[in-house]
């Protein structure tokens, strides 16, 4: 019986010294990963939430100074550098050229003025000529009416010649029927041989009346178609002065015509003179403002060829006291991005040194590089001293909320993760994490996610806390819900430990704003 226990004596000191080790070497390893856990302090203060770019400086006010005619660069009376005023002149092309197109056109306009003269001379000289013929017309219509007269009275005439002719064949008769009374009482004896001779008297003197009063008709008919002749004559004329009085018409119309053509070159002479003397002009080429000469492009004796395209001669800033920051935001934080924000930015040339500004304007055009969006953001700031040169490259942060007072939580506690951490899958949502209301799921846009940090006890362990993240600035962030308090200590390493990106499980994309 004896010997049977010795073997279970030995057996139970055997396992009592390996649970022995083996509970030394654990606590060992927990005293050393205790030993290798790193914390940092909950903190309370201010927080400022931004956005980081990178742009060039500016001039709010660049010109681009080009030529619009051609020529050789005869004179430069500016430099780098060079303080200019407006219409100052920078440059002088070789004008000869332009000149001798100035007398040329001014030849032009001369010889047009010549003939324009000399058409408005014509147009006077038709003009006579109108009235001349309209004097004609009414000339040969008073002929007209003067035979109209002349037949009127031919005719009166005649009728007066018929009346008498008429009754001087009254009388004949009368005469002759006495002559035969007084010859048959002469041959019966009753009657005196002179009574006979007088009647026969009376009856030749009546016959030779007729005689005379048919002539006197035969004239009066010949009155008339002589006045008729004249009446046609007189008509013929009128249609002939008539005639050429439409003829001058025409004339003076054509004239006129004439008039209107050379007004017209005139009219174009002038404006070739005007686009000469234009030409001239520009061969002294000014400054559009006043300002400052940032970039000269040409050299003395240089040719500009101008066919094409305005070629480039200087570059002109119109103040350098104020300068603007030109910088591209990403897509995904352009929407907090507005007019009037402040922002503040560095330069290569002054690291130490903070320059403030405001964000002017967003442009809505995008800029697509490389399928990634960007938005152009314009930042304007003041260069009182002159530190700020157009072309710098800037390093520019763009405030987009401050948050005061507030619990702030290292961004490093929020990457640390247990080693038993196990991250939830997508259809999973963590404890505590409820979907609020769709009425404030369209106030915020989304139900807020919750972030964990983790603090660890007096026995090491790991001790969850879930909190609601605000606004971060890259190195902290703030906890607009939570039970931490200032002052508390949260785990950011531990050992051999991993740690995990608070962004796993958003698709790799990490937050745009520190």
């Amino acid at each position: 019986m004896k010997r049977s226990l010795v073997p279970l004596f030995w057996l139970l000191l055997l396992v009592g010294s390996l649970g022995g080790g083996g509970f030394y070497l654990w606590k060992q390893r927990q005293t050393a990963a205790q030993s290798k856990v790193e914390t940092a302090e909950v903190t309370r203060g201010n927080l400022r939430s931004r956005i980081t770019a990178t742009g060039n400086l500016q001039a709010v006010t660049q010109i681009t100074v080009g030529s619009q005619v051609s020529g050789i660069i005869q004179n430069l009376y500016v430099d780098f550098n060079s303080r200019v005023k407006k219409r100052q002149p920078l440059a002088q092309l070789d004008p000869s050229t332009f000149r001798a197109q100035l007398e040329q056109t001014t030849a032009s306009v001369n010889n047009a003025l010549s003939s324009l003269h000399n058409a408005e001379a014509n147009v006077g000289n038709q003009a006579a000529n109108v009235k001349s013929a309209e004097a004609a017309v009414l000339s040969a219509q008073a002929k007209v009416d003067a035979a109209l007269g002349q037949k009127a009275n031919a005719e009166a005439g005649l009728t007066t010649a018929e009346a008498n002719l008429r009754k001087g064949q009254a009388d004949f008769t009368l005469a002759k029927r006495n002559e035969t009374r007084q010859s048959t009482l002469r041959e019966r004896d009753l009657i005196a041989t002179s009574d006979l001779d007088t009647a026969r008297t009376t009856t030749l003197t009546s016959q030779a009346n007729v005689d005379s009063l048919r002539s006197q008709i035969e004239a009066a008919k010949a009155g008339v178609r002589s006045a008729e002749a004249n009446i046609r004559a007189a008509q013929a004329d009128v249609e002939a002065a008539i005639m050429r009085k439409q003829a001058a018409i025409e004339q003076y119309n054509s004239a006129r015509a004439q008039v209107e053509g050379a007004q017209a070159q005139v009219s174009q002479a002038r404006a070739n003179q005007s686009q000469s003397q234009t030409n001239l002009n520009y061969t002294t080429i000014r400054s559009p403002i006043d300002g400052i000469v940032l970039d000269r492009k040409v050299t003395l004796g240089q040719t500009v060829a101008a066919q094409f395209q305005a070629p480039d001669l200087f570059t002109l800033a119109e103040n350098l006291d104020q300068i603007q920051v030109q910088t591209n935001v990403d897509e995904a934080d352009i929407g907090q991005v507005k007019a009037g924000s402040r922002a503040s930015f560095t330069v290569d040339a002054f690291p130490e040194q903070r320059f403030r500004g405001k964000v002017k304007e967003v442009r809505q055009a995008p800029i697509t590089v490389q399928n990634v969006v960007t938005y152009v953001v314009i930042i304007d700031t003041r260069n009182p001293d002159g530190k700020l040169k157009p072309g710098m490259t800037a390093t520019v942060n763009i405030e987009v909320e401050n948050r005061e007072d507030v619990i702030l939580i290292p961004n490093s506690a929020l990457r640390f993760k247990p080693p038993d951490y196990k991250p939830p899958t997508r259809r999973e949502r963590p404890q505590g994490q409820e979907r609020p209301p769709e009425g404030e799921r369209r106030k915020r846009g989304n139900f807020q996610r919750k972030s964990s940090v983790y603090t660890q006890d007096a026995t090491g362990k790991f001790i969850e806390h879930k909190f609601t993240p605000g606004i971060t600035d890259g190195t902290n962030t703030e906890m607009a819900e939570g039970d931490l308090k200032e002052g508390d200590k949260v785990v950011i390493s531990a050992g051999t430990t991993t740690t995990h990106s608070p962004t796993q499980g958003r698709g790799g994309r990490g937050p745009r704003m520190f």
